[in-house]
């Protein structure tokens, strides 16, 4: 399915399977040891595995991958966690070169701790993109623990109250750690595809869809796979030119 050499994003304990780990680099934000320290629920056995590049997703995005130099971006569940998913959608067509292939999977928010969660809207995502939005606001962050810690326990009070009991120092335990800060179901999220195929630009052809609920996968999750299309030659760019101006006459 992807060949040649990649990278995937924000790998964590448990990196996309079948990929040759001498075919793919890592980029994270934590050192394998940073990251155990912060996940201490998972047990000694479990590995991170070292970052070949360690960036912050948010303020450095893929500043250190060239463009059009990867034959391939895997981005298993992270989108979510960031502060400007389309920023990071622009980032990974440009280090694709033209014939690179896109992995993009994401949680299913009825299928999760967010299933109490509004949908991140398309317009929001937009306002974050050019806005040139690098940081998780608090109020994302509020909303992602009450869903993910204080709901599951029965905390049915204004997202309001929930955060005016949160401390700055657990808060940003949370932000260390990485919340989910946008939610989508499948079909919230393809509208999400299209915005980026249509409007920033990205040529990617849809090679494959993974449901939710698609036999062996955990049952809560969607993705695609996404082909890069070539670039035209010369001589079908004059067409295409020639093609819009015909249609201005």
């Amino acid at each position: 399915m992807l060949e040649g050499r990649g990278i995937e994003i924000g790998p964590g304990h448990v990196p996309f399977p079948g990929v040759a780990a001498a075919k793919v680099r890592y980029i994270d934000r934590w050192a394998a040891g940073e990251n155990r320290s912060l996940f201490p629920e998972l047990g000694d056995g479990v590995v991170f595995p070292e970052p070949d590049i360690k960036a912050d997703l948010d303020v450095d995005r893929l500043r250190a991958v060239r463009s059009r130099s990867q034959d391939f971006v895997i981005a298993c569940h992270i989108l979510e966690h960031l502060a400007n998913p389309l920023a990071m959608l622009k980032e990974i067509d440009r280090v694709l070169r033209p014939g690179g292939k896109a992995v993009v999977v994401l949680p299913d928010r009825e299928h999760t701790v967010d299933r109490t969660r509004a949908p991140t809207s398309l317009d929001h995502l937009v306002d974050e993109l050019h806005g040139d939005v690098h940081e998780v606001s608090r109020e994302h962050l509020v909303e992602a623990v009450a869903a993910q810690v204080y709901k599951m326990r029965a905390d049915r009070r204004p997202l309001e109250e929930i955060g005016a009991d949160l401390g700055e120092d657990e808060l940003e335990m949370h932000r260390q750690r990485s919340v989910h800060v946008h939610v989508w179901t499948q079909a919230e999220f393809t509208e999400v595809v299209r915005y980026a195929r249509s409007e920033l630009g990205l040529r990617w052809d849809v090679l494959e869809t993974m449901d939710t609920g698609r036999d062996g996968t955990y049952g809560d999750e969607f993705g695609w796979l996404f082909l890069k299309a070539p670039e035209p030659d010369r001589a079908s760019r004059w067409r295409m030119l020639f093609d819009v101006l015909a249609g201005r006459e």
